[in-house]
């Protein structure tokens, strides 16, 4: 069934980690099936955090700048027998389409090199979907006037035009309408070695993406559609996302599902392939734009509306296996060729870190997203991006209100991240719906749908809800939002939440199971619960790629554990997390956009042991089972210096333990900061830290986590900062310590204690055998002992000097 000639594979790891969370958890899965069918896996990387709890499964970590020259060296010097790009972000794709005939007998799986390529090569796509019937916008590039005008009389306006540079750097693109504006554009001032690309302008198409995965025996599978609220013109993960893409009708789903598999076979694709689209619902036309040909932020938001394991299925894909015979942790079996049937619909929005109004357009500008759950439009829409609680959308109605007509329009016609309140503005003003539509390119089943918003909102504010009208705005998803306080005092059995289970793997898949829930109205509640004591572990608004980061492995971390002392962990968050597929079917999941977990009481109050809140605001006063986990300052004081130590501290309100210690210092105008130095530390140090440590804690009676810092100063250690609860270093402490600080934490709220009257040897005592440097918190070495040791040597020589001078 699989390649028997794999048995040491390369991956090529995702660049850096903040952008590319999606893609680290998506790792793990992949290295997880990896290392229980008895692969030896290598990865190139460079920076290490990025591999959360999944670097325990690598055989070898190179940390080094992610290059076609770095792969290059280690393929020659190491000779893996395949190369594993796609859960490398698209500078993987690069550096593949870089090493074709290089590589000698080295397979590379999942991507080809032609379709590596066409990713960067407009001229080779065009050329492959051309050769293959499929539709896609045909283009120009040239430095030639006249061929270029010749090309624009031929495809007529509007037109996009860019300026493609010798180094492959564009201009972005720009919406040319006439021949004034082409004539503009054109005498800007050119530079050498400049071509211009033109083509047809699709912009307002509406946008539409296809994942489809395939085996080597060319049997493919549709495994969700995602579509965008705004049209195209407006940045894909700008835009608020549905799925599954519920304005197409059956003939248009296979006509673009077809498109996809076709596209797949045509660069040969083994393994996933998203596929985007531009669709005319007026003319009917319809064009393939980009393709990606490996895991991404859509893949991982489709594991989230199906509870397809994308990740784990896509790998063994690559080894050859039989789409409908794949292999599941613990051996189970999993017929991946049944496409998922979601009866749920999920979107996911985006987050900008201000509440001010961003004009979008081609370019990326939110920093994060929040996904929900729900069972029709509305539902969704008011958990999530109407969600008062989570975007301000009343500050914005008060904003809105004041403008006039032609200030309206003018926010109409322009785009931002505010245009859905604008058109409830607008359509409470009573503009056409049609007109909107054709303005803005947002479908009318959307527009429809804002518009059963407004009369809800109505309703409930002249507070005329009775049996005819609450079971629709129930089913909207109005309940604890706004201005629905009515409707929460209501004693109608439909307005009470409920937990409904996902149901999004077909029947013919009933035997593998995902306890993932969300939170809804409706009758009956079919949340599942075992007889085991529970940790309750609540989770936050996520406002950064940074936050999600740290989430996920905090979260990796505490359910593992959670699960190993014999208890049952509880996942409660504003959005869905995906469990790694080792844990999905030991966790439940729950996403409760409004937080009404809590006020449900459906999990017995006397089987919850603790409440773990990685929240910021949702202190339980009074309740002894909250363990609040995110950082509250205790001590900052204003002082710096050239060395310094952060240093993590775990209690159990009596006995302390600090298993990781990071060293920073600078020298030469560059900062280096070295993990985990416990076991380097001198006598004398660890004595006045300890005993710093000590004094700090004192009146802290509580299981708890701290993270100091302290500054050296005349040869003395002083504490400058003081937190309770988890910081961003809690990654790097987690890595850089052989003892798990997260799994110490839940054997400490279960009642265990740390030794009475430990010695330092213990209090610091860290086993690990391999250490990061970090230069200018971006350059990663992984070194040995020998290593760390002349490192360390050489950095405290320099302060020693510095000091004496």
């Amino acid at each position: 069934m699989e390649l028997n000639d794999i048995h040491t594979i390369l991956i090529i790891g995702p660049t850096t980690s903040d952008k590319n969370v999606d893609l680290s958890t998506a790792l793990y899965d992949t290295v997880d099936i990896l290392h229980q069918l008895g692969y030896k896996t290598w990865i190139i990387v460079e920076d290490p955090t990025l591999l959360l709890s999944s670097g325990v499964f690598f055989d070898r970590t190179i940390v080094e700048k992610v290059t076609g020259d770095n792969v290059l060296k280690f393929v020659q010097k190491f000779h893996p027998d395949a190369i594993l790009p796609i859960v490398g972000d698209r500078n993987a794709l690069g550096i593949i389409s870089s090493l074709n005939g290089k590589i000698g007998t080295t397979r590379v799986l999942g991507a080809t090199y032609a379709a590596s390529l066409a990713t960067f090569k407009r001229e080779l796509f065009i050329k492959r979907l051309n050769k293959a019937n499929l539709p896609v916008i045909n283009f120009i590039s040239s430095d030639d006037e006249t061929e270029i005008y010749d090309f624009i009389r031929s495809i007529g306006f509007p037109i996009i035009a860019r300026r493609r540079y010798s180094n492959r750097h564009s201009s972005g693109w720009t919406n040319i309408n006439n021949l004034f504006e082409l004539d503009n554009f054109m005498a800007l001032e050119d530079i050498d070695d400049t071509k211009i690309e033109i083509e047809r302008s699709i912009r307002g198409f509406s946008e539409y993406s296809f994942t489809i995965v395939r085996d080597r025996f060319d049997n493919s599978s549709l495994i969700g559609t995602i579509e965008d609220i705004e049209p195209i013109g407006i940045h894909h993960l700008d835009s608020n996302l549905i799925s599954p893409a519920i304005s197409l009708n059956d003939s248009k789903l296979q006509r673009l599902r077809n498109y996809s598999i076709k596209l797949a076979r045509a660069f040969n694709i083994v393994g996933v392939c998203t596929v985007h689209f531009a669709y005319n619902h007026v003319t009917n036309e319809c064009f393939i734009t980009e393709f990606i040909p490996r895991l991404s932020e859509e893949t991982k938001f489709l594991e989230y509306a199906t509870s397809y394991p994308v990740a784990t299925a896509v790998v063994e894909l690559c080894l050859g296996y039989h789409l409908d015979k794949l292999q599941l942790d613990a051996g189970n079996p999993f017929n991946g060729a049944t496409e998922p049937f979601v009866d749920h619909i999920t979107s996911r929005f985006p987050q900008w870190e201000t509440d001010e109004q961003k004009y979008l357009g081609p370019s990326k500008t939110s920093n994060s997203s929040i996904v929900v759950n729900g069972f029709s439009l509305e539902e969704v829409l008011n958990k999530g991006a109407l969600n008062d609680k989570l975007n301000n959308n009343f500050d914005r109605y008060n904003k809105l209100r004041k403008l006039d007509d032609d200030e309206l329009f003018e926010k109409i016609i322009h785009p931002t991240n505010w245009m859905l309140d604008v058109l409830l503005e607008a359509m409470r003003r009573n503009f056409e719906k049609p007109v909107l539509s054709e303005i803005t390119g947002i479908n009318l089943p959307y527009l429809a749908t804002l518009q059963n918003i407004i009369d809800n909102s109505l309703i409930i504010r002249e507070g005329e809800i009775d049996g005819n009208n609450v079971e629709r705005m129930v089913e909207m998803g109005v309940k604890g939002v706004g201005h629905s306080k009515l409707l929460l005092d209501s004693s109608d059995i439909v307005t009470k939440s409920v937990v409904k289970s996902k149901r999004a793997i077909s029947v013919a898949n009933n035997k593998y199971d995902s306890h993932n829930y969300f939170v809804t109205s409706g009758i009956t509640n079919e949340l599942e619960l075992s007889d085991r004591k529970k940790i309750v572990v609540r989770t936050p608004i996520i406002t950064s790629k940074t936050d999600i980061m740290i989430r996920q492995f905090v979260l990796f971390q505490l359910v593992k554990s959670i699960d190993q002392n014999g208890l049952e962990p509880i996942i409660v968050g504003r959005e869905p997390w995906n469990a790694p597929l080792a844990m999905r079917q030991k966790v439940i999941e729950i996403d409760d956009p409004h937080m009404e977990m809590k006020a449900l009481k459906l999990i017995p109050d006397d089987s919850i042991l603790n409440i773990i809140d990685l929240s910021k605001n949702l202190i339980d006063s009074g309740d002894d089972r909250v363990f609040q986990f995110s950082p509250q300052e205790i001590k900052n004081i204003d002082l710096t210096g050239d060395t310094s130590l952060r240093v993590m501290v775990i209690t159990d309100g009596n006995n302390f333990l600090a298993p990781s210690v990071i060293f920073r210092t600078k020298k030469d105008n560059h900062l280096y900061e070295v993990s985990s130095v416990n076991n380097f530390m001198t006598a004398k140090d660890r004595a006045e830290v300890a005993q710093l440590i000590k004094e700090e804690l004192a009146d802290e009676k509580k299981v708890a986590i701290y993270n100091f810092e302290m500054v050296e100063n005349n040869n003395h250690w002083l504490v400058t900062k003081k937190y309770r609860g988890m910081t961003n270093d809690i990654i790097r402490h987690e890595l850089a310590s052989s003892v798990h600080v997260l799994d110490t934490l839940v054997k400490l709220l279960l009642g265990n204690k740390i030794d009475e009257d430990l010695p330092l040897e213990k209090v610091f005592n860290n086993f690990d055998e391999d250490y990061l440097l970090t230069i200018d918190d971006k350059r990663y070495k992984l070194l040995d002992k020998t290593g760390i040791i002349d490192s360390l040597s050489d950095l405290r020589d320099h302060g020693k000097q510095k000091n004496h001078h």
